[in-house]
């Protein structure tokens, strides 16, 4: 149709001049996020450019073969989210969910069913491993520095 014709031929407006790219490349150059340099070129300069755009030029100019990316903190490394099943963080090997526990232990009909607990303190700083046995809730509980620790603890499961 001649309308889409027109519109695939018509100018966008582009406020990426070759003047402020140069100021954006210098800004990367410094180590600036994308974000910084947005915000930046608001205050100052007066112009709007979002940080989307500017990561938008950099995967361009990498696809050029570019080193722009480079000078990004994350070095053009896609951001692993938490939310992610296994991110890395907080997620223990072999674990087994309380789920799959048998029914008699729920009953708290018997003495030896133990359960580990793994509270982390703020900042990672340290970590409060308890122990506690269901029936009798007798309680034992220590201070670790390493995780490791933990993971050997309820690797053998304490009976």
């Amino acid at each position: 149709m001649l309308t889409d014709s027109r519109r695939l031929a018509a100018m966008k407006a582009n406020k990426m001049t070759p003047k402020l790219i140069l100021l954006i490349e210098e800004k990367l150059e410094e180590k600036w996020s994308p974000e910084q340099i947005s915000g930046w070129l608001g205050n100052e300069i007066h112009t709007t450019v979002t940080h989307e755009t500017i990561y938008q030029h950099i995967w361009y100019e990498k696809c050029l073969g570019g080193n722009l990316h480079n000078h990004l903190r994350r070095k053009g490394k896609a951001y692993q989210s938490r939310a992610e099943s296994q991110a890395g963080r907080g997620h223990i090997k072999n674990r087994i969910s309380i789920d799959e526990r048998p029914n008699i232990v729920d009953e708290k009909a018997r003495v030896g069913d133990w359960e580990i607990d793994l509270v982390i303190g703020k900042g990672h700083s340290g970590a409060l491993v308890t122990i506690v046995e269901r029936q009798t809730s007798f309680t034992v509980s220590t201070r670790i520095f390493d995780k490791q620790v933990t993971k050997s603890l309820m690797a053998t499961r304490v009976k």
